[in-house]
Protein backbone atom coordinates (compact mmCIF):
# COMPACT_ATOMS: atom_id res chain seq x y z
CA UNK A 1 0.00 0.00 0.00
CA UNK A 2 2.78 2.50 0.24
CA UNK A 3 3.31 5.03 -2.69
CA UNK A 4 5.54 7.49 -1.07
CA UNK A 5 9.47 8.23 -1.33
CA UNK A 6 11.97 5.40 -1.86
CA UNK A 7 12.42 3.80 1.84
CA UNK A 8 14.19 0.81 3.28
CA UNK A 9 11.63 -1.07 5.34
CA UNK A 10 13.11 -2.00 8.48
CA UNK A 11 11.05 -4.69 10.94
CA UNK A 12 12.04 -7.24 13.16
CA UNK A 13 11.35 -10.96 13.79
CA UNK A 14 7.81 -12.20 12.68
CA UNK A 15 7.53 -10.21 9.55
CA UNK A 16 10.19 -12.23 7.22
CA UNK A 17 8.20 -14.07 4.34
CA UNK A 18 9.02 -14.51 0.71
CA UNK A 19 5.60 -12.74 -0.16
CA UNK A 20 6.39 -9.59 2.11
CA UNK A 21 9.90 -9.36 0.80
CA UNK A 22 8.73 -9.51 -3.03
CA UNK A 23 6.16 -6.64 -2.75
CA UNK A 24 8.94 -4.71 -1.19
CA UNK A 25 10.81 -5.24 -4.26
CA UNK A 26 8.15 -5.22 -6.72
CA UNK A 27 7.57 -1.66 -5.49
CA UNK A 28 10.85 -0.32 -6.43
CA UNK A 29 11.88 0.21 -2.37
CA UNK A 30 14.38 -1.88 0.13
CA UNK A 31 13.63 -3.87 3.11
CA UNK A 32 15.80 -5.03 6.42
CA UNK A 33 14.31 -7.55 8.27
CA UNK A 34 15.64 -9.59 11.15
CA UNK A 35 15.01 -12.86 11.46
CA UNK A 36 15.71 -15.65 13.75
CA UNK A 37 19.01 -16.96 13.99
CA UNK A 38 20.67 -19.63 12.44
CA UNK A 39 20.06 -22.39 14.71
CA UNK A 40 16.01 -22.07 15.03
CA UNK A 41 14.46 -24.72 13.80
CA UNK A 42 11.62 -22.01 12.66
CA UNK A 43 13.98 -19.94 10.44
CA UNK A 44 13.36 -18.70 7.16
CA UNK A 45 17.20 -19.31 7.15
CA UNK A 46 16.85 -22.96 7.07
CA UNK A 47 15.29 -23.00 3.62
CA UNK A 48 18.20 -20.33 2.53
CA UNK A 49 21.23 -22.22 4.32
CA UNK A 50 23.81 -23.77 5.12
CA UNK A 51 25.39 -21.08 6.37
CA UNK A 52 28.54 -20.95 8.63
CA UNK A 53 28.16 -20.32 12.32
CA UNK A 54 30.42 -17.01 12.83
CA UNK A 55 29.30 -13.96 10.70
CA UNK A 56 28.93 -14.11 7.23
CA UNK A 57 27.26 -11.87 4.02
CA UNK A 58 25.95 -13.94 1.88
CA UNK A 59 23.80 -13.44 -1.38
CA UNK A 60 21.21 -15.90 -1.63
CA UNK A 61 19.36 -17.41 -4.68
CA UNK A 62 16.13 -20.11 -4.65
CA UNK A 63 13.83 -20.88 -7.36
CA UNK A 64 10.59 -20.39 -5.51
CA UNK A 65 7.64 -23.59 -6.86
CA UNK A 66 4.31 -25.01 -6.69
CA UNK A 67 5.91 -28.02 -8.21
CA UNK A 68 6.76 -30.79 -5.53
CA UNK A 69 8.52 -33.23 -8.05
CA UNK A 70 11.54 -35.45 -7.52
CA UNK A 71 13.69 -32.83 -8.65
CA UNK A 72 12.67 -30.11 -6.39
CA UNK A 73 12.53 -31.94 -3.41
CA UNK A 74 16.14 -33.80 -3.98
CA UNK A 75 17.70 -29.90 -4.50
CA UNK A 76 16.77 -28.54 -1.87
CA UNK A 77 19.58 -25.77 -2.20
CA UNK A 78 18.33 -24.69 -5.52
CA UNK A 79 14.26 -25.06 -4.83
CA UNK A 80 11.97 -23.80 -2.48
CA UNK A 81 8.61 -25.48 -2.61
CA UNK A 82 5.50 -23.07 -1.68
CA UNK A 83 3.38 -25.03 -0.02
CA UNK A 84 -0.67 -24.20 -0.14
CA UNK A 85 -0.82 -22.76 3.03
CA UNK A 86 2.14 -20.02 2.41
CA UNK A 87 1.12 -17.42 0.71
CA UNK A 88 2.84 -16.25 -2.20
CA UNK A 89 1.03 -13.69 -5.05
CA UNK A 90 3.52 -14.37 -7.44
CA UNK A 91 2.80 -17.57 -8.61
CA UNK A 92 -0.07 -19.39 -10.85
CA UNK A 93 -0.82 -22.67 -11.54
CA UNK A 94 0.05 -21.21 -14.97
CA UNK A 95 2.89 -19.99 -13.85
CA UNK A 96 4.65 -21.96 -10.76
CA UNK A 97 7.99 -20.68 -11.02
CA UNK A 98 9.93 -17.51 -9.00
CA UNK A 99 12.98 -16.60 -9.05
CA UNK A 100 14.17 -15.00 -5.39
CA UNK A 101 17.24 -13.56 -4.52
CA UNK A 102 18.20 -12.10 -1.13
CA UNK A 103 21.13 -11.39 0.92
CA UNK A 104 21.25 -13.01 4.51
CA UNK A 105 23.84 -10.90 7.17
CA UNK A 106 24.56 -12.35 10.21
CA UNK A 107 26.88 -10.03 12.37
CA UNK A 108 28.03 -10.28 15.98
CA UNK A 109 26.45 -7.95 18.77
CA UNK A 110 28.05 -9.36 21.75
CA UNK A 111 30.80 -12.20 22.17
CA UNK A 112 28.36 -15.11 21.79
CA UNK A 113 25.43 -13.75 20.63
CA UNK A 114 24.68 -12.54 17.03
CA UNK A 115 22.06 -11.22 14.92
CA UNK A 116 20.31 -12.19 11.23
CA UNK A 117 18.82 -10.03 8.90
CA UNK A 118 17.40 -10.41 5.42
CA UNK A 119 17.73 -7.47 2.96
CA UNK A 120 17.91 -6.59 -0.93
CA UNK A 121 20.50 -3.60 -0.12
CA UNK A 122 23.21 -3.69 -2.32
CA UNK A 123 26.65 -4.89 -0.99
CA UNK A 124 27.94 -2.00 -2.78
CA UNK A 125 25.99 0.56 -1.36
CA UNK A 126 26.23 -1.09 1.78
CA UNK A 127 28.71 -2.86 4.21
CA UNK A 128 27.85 -5.28 6.72
CA UNK A 129 28.95 -2.39 9.33
CA UNK A 130 26.36 -0.10 7.96
CA UNK A 131 23.74 -2.75 7.64
CA UNK A 132 24.39 -2.96 11.69
CA UNK A 133 23.52 0.31 12.15
CA UNK A 134 20.28 0.86 10.02
CA UNK A 135 18.95 -1.75 11.97
CA UNK A 136 20.13 -0.52 14.88
CA UNK A 137 17.87 2.81 13.90
CA UNK A 138 14.79 1.14 15.00
CA UNK A 139 15.96 0.63 18.48
CA UNK A 140 13.81 4.02 19.06
CA UNK A 141 10.35 2.20 17.90
CA UNK A 142 11.13 -0.33 20.76
CA UNK A 143 11.59 2.04 23.18
CA UNK A 144 8.42 4.21 22.17
CA UNK A 145 6.12 0.91 22.42
CA UNK A 146 7.41 0.13 25.91
CA UNK A 147 6.85 3.63 26.96
CA UNK A 148 3.26 3.87 24.93
CA UNK A 149 2.35 0.27 26.90
CA UNK A 150 4.08 0.82 30.33
CA UNK A 151 4.35 4.71 31.23
CA UNK A 152 1.17 5.26 29.42
CA UNK A 153 -0.82 2.26 30.19
CA UNK A 154 -1.62 0.46 26.75
CA UNK A 155 -0.66 -2.94 27.90
CA UNK A 156 -4.39 -3.16 29.59
CA UNK A 157 -7.99 -1.37 27.62
CA UNK A 158 -11.05 -1.06 29.47
CA UNK A 159 -13.37 -1.34 26.95
CA UNK A 160 -14.71 -4.72 24.63
CA UNK A 161 -16.37 -3.15 21.95
CA UNK A 162 -14.23 -2.37 18.92
CA UNK A 163 -14.97 0.69 18.51
CA UNK A 164 -14.01 2.17 22.16
CA UNK A 165 -11.18 0.12 21.73
CA UNK A 166 -9.96 2.29 19.20
CA UNK A 167 -10.91 5.22 21.02
CA UNK A 168 -8.80 4.00 23.84
CA UNK A 169 -5.74 3.42 21.56
CA UNK A 170 -5.94 6.63 20.14
CA UNK A 171 -6.48 8.59 23.04
CA UNK A 172 -3.65 7.26 24.68
CA UNK A 173 -1.51 7.59 21.50
CA UNK A 174 -2.34 10.92 21.75
CA UNK A 175 -1.37 11.30 25.13
CA UNK A 176 1.63 9.85 24.57
CA UNK A 177 2.40 12.64 21.67
CA UNK A 178 1.41 15.11 23.92
CA UNK A 179 3.79 13.92 26.95
CA UNK A 180 6.57 13.88 24.65
CA UNK A 181 6.26 17.07 23.05
CA UNK A 182 6.45 18.74 26.41
CA UNK A 183 9.70 16.17 27.53
CA UNK A 184 11.38 17.36 24.51
CA UNK A 185 11.46 21.25 25.62
CA UNK A 186 13.00 20.37 29.07
CA UNK A 187 16.44 21.89 29.13
CA UNK A 188 18.55 20.06 31.71
CA UNK A 189 21.32 22.08 32.98
CA UNK A 190 24.77 20.66 32.63
CA UNK A 191 27.33 20.59 35.49
CA UNK A 192 30.82 20.01 35.38
CA UNK A 193 31.15 18.17 38.31
CA UNK A 194 28.40 15.20 37.48
CA UNK A 195 29.49 11.89 36.56
CA UNK A 196 27.14 11.54 33.94
CA UNK A 197 24.84 12.83 31.32
CA UNK A 198 21.15 12.90 32.72
CA UNK A 199 18.08 12.65 30.89
CA UNK A 200 14.17 13.40 31.66
CA UNK A 201 12.27 10.40 33.51
CA UNK A 202 9.43 9.96 30.65
CA UNK A 203 7.27 7.53 33.03
CA UNK A 204 7.07 10.37 35.81
CA UNK A 205 6.81 12.95 33.88
CA UNK A 206 3.83 11.08 32.54
CA UNK A 207 2.03 11.07 35.90
CA UNK A 208 2.70 14.63 36.39
CA UNK A 209 1.07 15.75 33.50
CA UNK A 210 -1.85 13.54 34.05
CA UNK A 211 -2.13 15.21 37.26
CA UNK A 212 -2.07 18.42 35.95
CA UNK A 213 -5.02 17.44 33.47
CA UNK A 214 -6.97 16.08 36.58
CA UNK A 215 -6.66 19.36 38.23
CA UNK A 216 -9.56 22.03 38.10
CA UNK A 217 -8.89 25.36 39.14
CA UNK A 218 -6.63 26.09 42.46
CA UNK A 219 -2.44 26.89 41.96
CA UNK A 220 -0.58 24.48 40.07
CA UNK A 221 3.04 24.75 39.62
CA UNK A 222 4.88 25.18 36.56
CA UNK A 223 4.54 21.40 34.68
CA UNK A 224 8.41 22.10 33.30
CA UNK A 225 9.46 23.11 37.42
CA UNK A 226 8.29 19.53 38.61
CA UNK A 227 9.77 17.39 35.18
CA UNK A 228 12.83 18.96 35.46
CA UNK A 229 13.55 17.67 38.38
CA UNK A 230 12.78 14.21 37.66
CA UNK A 231 15.80 13.10 35.85
CA UNK A 232 17.92 9.76 35.18
CA UNK A 233 21.24 8.99 34.13
CA UNK A 234 22.58 7.83 31.14
CA UNK A 235 24.49 4.92 31.40
CA UNK A 236 25.95 3.48 28.30
CA UNK A 237 26.41 -0.03 27.50
CA UNK A 238 24.24 -0.94 30.30
CA UNK A 239 22.48 -3.95 30.14
CA UNK A 240 20.08 -6.76 32.23
CA UNK A 241 19.51 -10.05 31.32
CA UNK A 242 15.68 -10.46 29.61
CA UNK A 243 13.54 -12.30 32.27
CA UNK A 244 10.63 -14.07 30.04
CA UNK A 245 7.47 -14.97 32.18
CA UNK A 246 4.13 -15.71 31.38
CA UNK A 247 1.51 -13.42 31.52
CA UNK A 248 -2.49 -14.03 32.30
CA UNK A 249 -5.31 -12.30 31.08
CA UNK A 250 -6.63 -9.17 32.30
CA UNK A 251 -9.95 -9.91 33.98
CA UNK A 252 -13.01 -7.70 33.78
CA UNK A 253 -14.14 -8.15 36.96
CA UNK A 254 -14.45 -4.73 38.39
CA UNK A 255 -17.77 -4.88 36.15
CA UNK A 256 -19.76 -7.62 38.09
CA UNK A 257 -22.18 -5.81 40.43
Amino acid sequence: RYDGHKAIFIADRGYESYNGFEHVVRSGNKYLIRVKDIGSQTSITRSLGPFPKDEFDIDVFRMLTLKQTKTTKACPEIYKIVTKSTRFDFMSKDDPWYEFNCRVVRFKITEDTYETVITNLSREEFSMEEIREIYNMRWGEETSFRELKYAIGLNALHAKKRKLIQQEIYARMTMYNFCQRIVQEIKIPKKDKLKYTYQVNFTRSVHIIREFLRKKGGKNPPVEHLIAKEILPIRPGRKYKRHIKPKTVVYFNYRYN
